[in-house]
């Protein structure tokens, strides 16, 4: 790669940044697109104003913002998208010369990256979808597919009810007309819907329909405490969607010192949630196949793997920075032989 000086420089900043692919693959784009540019590394461990006058003052071409700075990179910015507004938090940042002074806008392609990659798999539009958890990826995820997509309901489900109703409650305050509620931790199917003729689902009540019922039983996190359950048997159903968000999973989660920890613990849901019909997403991409994408793949379900939403949020970031396509095929097929190769 040369180095010219016409060069545009872009990066990612975080901490710690050196496990990131995103520069062996934006690299690889600006050869395959012919772009004067470079792509680095920015281990950063403090940010404040004292960081946002010395990216200003190195005329970057873009930023891509990763942990823990993405809250920072989107109250510092003087301009910023609406997915990053509903979610408090930008993982790009584009430097933008007006006269003397370099502006900055944040955006966010996390929400975008992770429909895409979604969307290859599986219409969403009119769908029920259950996303498990919380944190940042589960709110631009969220906010994304009520902000494009319009299913038809999305449940919330996670190990802490205060948290899920802080989440749901702030949902609903950019969108108040969606359908938004809370799933119960080990839920074995969502609650039953009647469909009224022009109108959305609304919950009908357990006395209304058969006595008959079904026991869904779980450990939960703390102790393998059993959660009972019971709903009509003939009513319930099963998400179109599923898309996991939380650690669990993850490489680092599922071993320890005596090696790996069971299987069945690093579930988000109890596993009847499923079945041959639902679309399966996990956003953990290390390992590449999950257990509960391994679960999924035994159960016949369609599935979106991690390393898609790494992907295509990539893909957005590149169109930013550019204004054109990078190679995706070959991102993917160099993005599954380095996490094939780290098994």
């Amino acid at each position: 790669m040369e180095i010219r000086g016409n060069t545009r420089v872009f990066g990612i900043l975080g901490h710690p940044v050196q496990h990131s692919l995103s520069p062996l693959l934006h690299n690889m784009a600006f050869k395959s697109v012919d772009y004067p540019a470079v792509y680095i590394p920015l281990d950063v461990k403090e940010t404040g104003p004292f960081l946002k006058r010395t990216l200003q003052n190195l005329d970057l071409g873009g930023l891509s913002v990763t942990i823990p700075h993405k809250i920072w990179a989107y109250r510092m910015a003087d301009s910023s998208d609406p997915l990053s507004r509903i979610c408090g938090a930008s993982n790009t940042l584009l430097f933008k010369r007006s006269g003397d002074e370099i502006q900055i806008e944040a955006r966010n392609s996390d929400g975008p990256g992770a429909i895409q990659a979604l969307k290859n798999i599986s219409r969403i539009q009119g769908k029920s979808v259950v996303i498990c958890g919380y944190g940042g990826s589960s709110r631009a995820i969220a906010a994304q597919l009520l902000i494009s997509e319009k299913p038809a309901e999305l449940w919330i489900t996670g190990r802490n009810p205060t948290r899920i109703k802080s989440f749901i409650r702030d949902l609903k305050k950019q969108f108040p007309r969606a359908s938004i509620q809370a799933l119960e931790d080990g839920a074995a199917g969502l609650p039953s819907t009647e469909k009224k003729s022009g109108g959305t689902g609304q919950n009908v009540s357990a006395r209304n329909h058969s006595l008959k019922t079904r026991i869904a039983k779980s450990s939960s996190a703390t102790g393998g405490k059993v959660t009972v359950r019971e709903s009509p048997l003939e009513n319930l159903r099963h998400p179109d969607i599923l898309i996991q968000t939380t650690p669990l999973g993850m490489q680092s989660k599922t071993s320890g010192k005596k090696g790996n920890t069971s299987k069945a613990k690093n579930l988000p849901v109890n596993p009847d949630l499923i079945d041959i019909n639902t679309t399966v997403f996990d956003i953990v991409y290390s390992p590449m196949e999950t257990p509960l994408l391994s679960l999924a793949k035994k159960k016949g379900c369609k599935v979106v793997y991690g390393y898609s939403m790494l992907l295509y949020q990539a893909v957005f970031q590149f169109r930013w920075f550019t204004g054109k396509e990078p190679p995706v095929e070959r991102w993917e097929k160099l993005l599954r032989k380095d996490l094939k190769s780290k098994k």
